[in-house]
């Protein structure tokens, strides 16, 4: 049984203020919560309805969790169509190792604004086996519910850093390791030589890259468009800009 206490806590989890006081995240559906299962990270509470946790007691092994009725799910969801399980787990803090990056290819973002698209990002990041994205501190929260659900247990894989872009860049940046960046106006990414290693820089959804960090690319890259008519789609959403890209390094690496 859920008490007052808890199920504030959880509700509260929904803003970015509680996630970082209480350090934890919410994590909703059975999907995702079997992906968290299978995970290293740390799970601090479960709650499930009777018939699931029997369901998946090997996947639970001796972990505890608290029974709740439809109308105790009701009241910590954010879900229309109520999820049979929903879990807390603590907010991860990642490092990285200076010869892995420098050796990888990673995903730097600049001002990502949308959860969603944030999710997305780190699905097909994921699915093209980009293992480091980092943020700055404009960029929307991994762990916010929207993106949660957006990454389909991408989150759980592909590790998000909030850092200084700009410094990060100055790091490693070399004759070597080159840094891309995604323009409207570039050299168009099907007829670029594209390295296996490096730094590919993601904007805004609504301004793009920043000056600052514009100003530390040292390979431009545009998607081209296609369309044969004057009045075609003007851009691309981020997200879907991200695959396309990642896509092509990875077809020509």
């Amino acid at each position: 049984m859920l008490s007052k206490h808890v199920t504030k806590i959880v509700q509260n989890l929904e803003k970015k203020k509680f996630r970082e006081k209480y350090n934890l995240f919410k994590i909703e559906g059975d999907k995702l919560v079997r992906e968290l299962l299978q995970s290293d990270f740390k799970i601090h509470s479960l709650f499930a309805y009777r018939h699931w946790a029997e369901q998946h007691s090997d996947l639970l092994g001796n972990r505890e969790v608290t029974e709740v009725d439809e109308k105790e799910m009701a009241s910590i969801s954010n879900f229309q169509s109520l999820p049979e399980v929903l879990a807390l787990a603590e907010i991860p803090q990642y490092r990285h190792n200076a010869d892995e990056i420098k050796q990888s290819l990673s995903l730097l973002l600049n001002g990502i604004q949308d959860p969603g698209n944030l999710g997305t990002i780190l699905r097909v990041s994921d699915w093209f086996g980009i293992r480091h994205v980092f943020c700055d501190e404009d960029c929307a929260s991994f762990h916010n519910p929207k993106c949660v659900q957006a990454s389909m247990g991408a989150v759980f894989r592909v590790k998000v850093h909030y850092t200084d872009l700009n410094a990060l860049i100055q790091t490693y940046r070399s004759d070597s390791f080159h840094c891309y960046g995604t323009f409207l106006h570039g050299d168009n990414i099907y007829r670029t030589p594209l390295a296996s290693r490096g730094f590919i820089v993601m904007g805004n959804e609504g301004k793009g890259i920043r000056a600052d960090i514009e100003a530390l690319i040292d390979k431009k890259l545009t998607i081209p468009s296609f369309a044969d008519s004057t009045f075609s789609t003007e851009s691309l959403n981020v997200g879907v800009a991200t695959g396309i890209i990642l896509s092509e390094f990875k077809r020509n690496t």
